[in-house]
């Protein structure tokens, strides 16, 4: 098995007192669950996991994951074998004829930044669909899913008026499931999901360590805020750094290790992840997060297109996109909720958990099974009040907490001046947005480039200005820092034979976002990720 289950007290005890012996700090209980409930018994785990369970006197094995695919399990079915693995790439060793590009996958990740319906970027290797028991037994396979979120669409909802009591009894509850097991630290943001955990805790002073990540270039929001809310709460804080001249230095480095651990899936422009969480690993072995909170609160979605200028694609390869648009116009008369937990979540979000837990055990009650179940009940077809659920809650345990604002402007107590605070800070937000994002609307996304590099950058009005937000900045550093690098990678003989790119555009485009006459990080780093896992994952000497 890997990763976690969270049991509370009275499941243990309830195994104990029907006669099982067993130590409730390791995954012994798991057995002892399955010789009481037989393959039921995962029906109620709650956690990201996935393993697999050998039983010798039925001459059985299975193997399973997690109701929402966290865990991975990557598979292959041969002719006379079926092979499985944490990992694609221990199958790619096995298996060497299964190293070669799955090109559909390779289109559904140019539109979407994520591979669809459980395939992987490697042709004939899938992944087990979240929630799944498979059997084997005799020569047979038996493929049984054990999550059913029909169950959950169809229970009756919580009026409006009483529902924000049963959500604050029901986070307050589950929450010490996830603080067991210690040291554990707490991933400290300035923004609601991680305050809302620490305002419903009354952990002794010093007793849960809290950081923050942070770069060289400016403090950011996140980096200014979460000291205020660790000191609050009587809890020691410290910002943790990534030394972007070291890192740029060695960016190559650090690409090919997350493109290799993560087996593809998390992002070129987040390869500091395995250095972060290596840091925070040095704090506790524990990492507690707010992860998914604004997805399943406050319906923040990330599953969308994408899509590159057109002219980046080879004619011949452009039907692998409009196949990938035409399997996600079949997915949207999905249940919105129920596609975001076992779908997006495990399918776009997973890529930075991937990363994250190669070095750390990441934990968030927000897929928690019992809140989950309770969301389903919330007073409409989806949740959209989840920062009004948030802020309730912090009012109810910890008011003293919303004396400072947020990332998201809530907060503050003299009105005239939070309101001048509030404003400030969504203008800086607005002008990172501005500054950074690889795609802007009315036509600005080439316009800002030209600016940057006639007037911004000279100026240095971009340490003024800019840089609150998100410490990371590709796209400038694509443009100088990284430059030399891209243009060995991009513009080699072998990146544009690929055949699905239109090799003078990569030309074109690379030039033009190095010179400051466009931004084309979205192109970049599009290729940049498609050409790692060729090298680094398919033509890699194992």
């Amino acid at each position: 098995m890997t990763g976690e289950c969270y049991f509370d007290q009275c499941d243990v005890d309830a195994l104990k007192h029907d006669g099982h012996t067993f130590d409730d700090t390791n995954a012994s209980t798991l057995i002892h669950l399955y010789e009481k409930y037989s393959e039921s018994f995962l029906d109620d785990l709650n956690g990201w996991f996935n393993g697999l369970l050998i039983d010798i006197r039925r001459g059985r094995a299975m193997i399973f994951n997690d109701r929402y695919g966290m865990r991975r399990i990557y598979y292959h079915e041969g002719k006379d074998a079926f092979y499985f693995a944490s990992e694609a790439k221990a199958l790619l060793r096995v298996l060497p004829e299964l190293r070669q590009a799955d090109l559909r996958s390779i289109g559904e990740y140019i539109v979407f930044d994520c591979v669809l319906e459980g395939r992987t970027y490697f042709r004939d290797i899938s992944l087990l669909p979240s929630g799944s028991a498979w059997t084997f037994e005799k020569g047979r396979i038996c493929k049984r899913t054990y999550h059913d979120t029909a169950s959950l669409e169809n229970l009756p909802k919580i009026p409006s008026e009483t529902f924000f009591e049963e959500f604050a009894s029901t986070f307050a509850d589950i929450l010490p499931r996830y603080f067991k097991g210690g040291p554990v630290s707490m991933s400290l943001t300035g923004g609601l999901d991680t305050r809302a955990i620490m305002a419903c805790l009354t952990p002794t002073p010093g007793s849960i360590p809290c950081f923050t990540f942070g770069g060289e270039y400016k403090d950011i929001f996140d980096v200014r805020l979460a000291p205020k809310v660790a000191k609050e709460c009587g809890q020691t804080h410290t910002v943790l750094r990534s030394h972007d001249v070291d890192f740029l230095k060695n960016y190559s480095d650090h690409a090919e290790a997350s493109t290799w651990i993560t087996d593809g899936v998390v992002p070129v422009d987040m390869a500091d992840m395995l250095q972060f969480n290596k840091m925070a690993r040095g704090i506790s072995q524990i990492r507690m997060t707010g992860k998914y909170g604004s997805q399943v609160l406050k319906n923040v979605t990330a599953f969308k297109d994408r899509s590159p200028y057109p002219e980046l694609i080879a004619p011949e390869f452009s039907s692998c996109l409009s196949t990938a648009r035409e399997t996600a116009r079949a997915l949207a008369g999905l249940h919105s909720f129920s596609f975001l937990l076992s779908n997006e979540i495990p399918w776009w979000w997973n890529g930075m958990l991937s990363a994250e837990s190669s070095q750390v055990e990441v934990r968030s009650p927000y897929l928690d099974n019992d809140l989950i179940k309770l969301l389903y009940r919330g007073p409409g077809p989806q949740l959209t009040a989840g920062a009004d659920l948030q802020l309730d809650l912090i009012r109810k345990y910890k008011p003293d907490l919303l004396r400072i604002p947020t990332t998201g402007t809530h907060g503050g107590t003299i009105p005239i001046i939070s309101g001048i605070v509030k404003n400030m800070i969504n203008a800086f937000i607005i002008a990172d947005k501005l500054y950074i994002r690889e795609r802007l609307p009315y036509s600005l996304t080439h316009t800002v480039a030209k600016l940057d590099k006639a007037f911004i950058s000279p100026l240095c009005l971009d340490r003024i200005f800019f840089g609150y937000t998100d410490f990371r900045r590709y796209r400038q550093w694509f443009s100088n820092e990284l430059a030399g690098y891209l243009s060995d990678i991009l513009l080699s003989k072998k990146t544009l034979e690929r055949p699905y790119w239109n090799p003078e555009y990569i030309r074109k485009l690379l030039n033009a976002h190095i010179k400051g006459r466009g931004t084309y990080l979205r192109e970049i780093r599009k290729v940049l990720q498609i050409e790692l896992i060729h090298r680094v994952l398919i033509e890699k000497q194992y």
